[in-house]
């Protein structure tokens, strides 16, 4: 699947959305689990699609992953499964509230992370999944 991340929100998403809207845009119904055992809801993991979505205990969603083997465009550019040195240069260039976090890059005024765990280990490492967040209700 192609995402895009535009006007600071992923294309075909919108802060305040049901579980069931979710489950409709996707047209499958999903694994679900508990991320932690201090978890206030269940997480929903779209397998075939490799992207997870996280909701509050009312069942508005919160926050949506996005893993390969998608693509996810950011500033038109590819993001995913991209090396995050060249990333992060292009997008520091683009999103002057881009910081550095301990296990990837925080950008679009913490909206968007970019998730880089192993970043500090070797120069060509990837961005392995990236995170939109919908806390607060942001449209």
């Amino acid at each position: 699947m192609v995402f895009e991340f535009k006007q600071g929100q992923l294309v075909g998403f919108h802060a305040g959305q049901s579980r069931s809207e979710i489950e409709k845009l996707f047209g499958e119904r999903p694994v679900q689990f508990m991320k932690t055992p201090f978890s206030t809801s269940l997480t929903d993991a779209y397998c075939d699609r490799s992207v997870h979505v996280y909701f509050n205990e009312s069942d508005v969603m919160q926050g949506i992953e996005v893993m390969r083997p998608n693509v996810f465009l950011c500033f038109a550019r590819n993001v995913l499964g991209e090396k995050a040195r060249a990333v992060t240069e292009f997008l520091s260039s683009n999103d002057a509230s881009f910081s550095d976090g301990d296990l990837g890059y925080w950008l679009c005024d913490r909206r968007l992370a970019l998730y880089v765990p192993d970043k500090g280990d070797h120069p060509d490492v990837l961005v392995k999944a990236v995170y939109v967040s919908y806390e607060g209700g942001r449209r």
